[in-house]
């Protein structure tokens, strides 16, 4: 027969609790890394911009500047192209910001497809500078013309190529489920949480607890309207009423730091 075995010098139950207790020691010791801090897009409007102070801030920056606007007639679409200088430091990400406005009486819903696609023609040739990495579309769509911007949107995603991002800057009441935006073939939608109207504390509140469908990602804040960087931001889009300055850019990086 064999010999008794020994008696176990910790019983199971035992045994158990003490590796629940190291196991909780050991979450303790090993503190959670911050998370890191959005990566930083600056606004350059229409009006001359030196942003060339970047390269002395030791963090890599974007810029999104304005490439031209477009006015949508009832007849045809008018380019103003941008007139005012912009130094960015060698190596700088650059994105082209279209803004689309539409003239009294006159509505993208009333384009017929060959002015969608001709439209979308000239959006694309304004993508064509070597620099780009992004092309962005500014336009505050109607309910009216949400089909016609999806359209749109569509044909203008066939003709770029593929390494080029496609952004659109939404407005806020437009992030919520089932928005037209999931139809929307962008690889960006930047709500903008400035310039809101009256309703711009529940729209801040409701961002303050995360973005919400379908806005993942990014958020545009202006800093004459500055608020606490939601959670859940990978890049922030910055838009500064006055020229850039390196005070007015270490303001709008102070509280990004983890």
């Amino acid at each position: 027969m064999l010999p008794p075995s020994p008696s176990p010098l910790v019983a199971p139950r035992t045994r158990r609790g003490l590796l629940a207790t190291l196991a909780v020691l050991l979450s303790c010791s090993t503190p959670t890394p911050p998370p890191e801090p959005p990566r930083v897009v600056l606004w350059a409007w229409e009006r001359p911009e030196d942003l060339r102070f970047l390269a002395r801030t030791g963090r890599p920056v974007s810029v999104a500047f304005l490439r031209a606007t477009l006015a949508l007639t009832e007849t045809e679409v008018r380019e103003h192209p941008r007139r005012q200088p912009l130094h960015v430091p060698p190596g700088t990400p650059l994105r082209a910001t279209v803004r689309m406005e539409t003239h009294p009486g006159a509505s993208l819903a009333k384009y017929p497809p060959e002015r969608l696609h001709a439209l979308a023609d000239r959006l694309a040739t304004l993508a064509r500078l070597p620099e780009l990495t992004a092309l962005q579309i500014d336009f505050d769509a109607r309910a009216s013309e949400y089909d016609a911007y999806v359209a749109l949107l569509q044909a203008l995603r066939q003709k770029l190529p593929p390494s080029m991002a496609l952004s659109i800057t939404g407005l806020a009441s437009w992030c919520t489920p089932g928005s037209w935006l999931t139809h929307a073939p962008v690889d960006e939608v930047v709500p903008q949480l400035f310039r809101m109207g009256p309703e711009a504390p529940t729209w801040r509140a409701r961002f303050a607890r995360g973005l919400p469908a379908p806005c993942r990602g990014s958020v545009g804040l202006a800093l004459d309207e500055w608020q606490a960087v939601p959670p859940g931001v990978s890049t922030l889009y910055v838009f500064n009423p006055r020229p850039w300055t390196p005070e007015a850019f270490t303001r709008a990086v102070a509280e990004l730091h983890p």
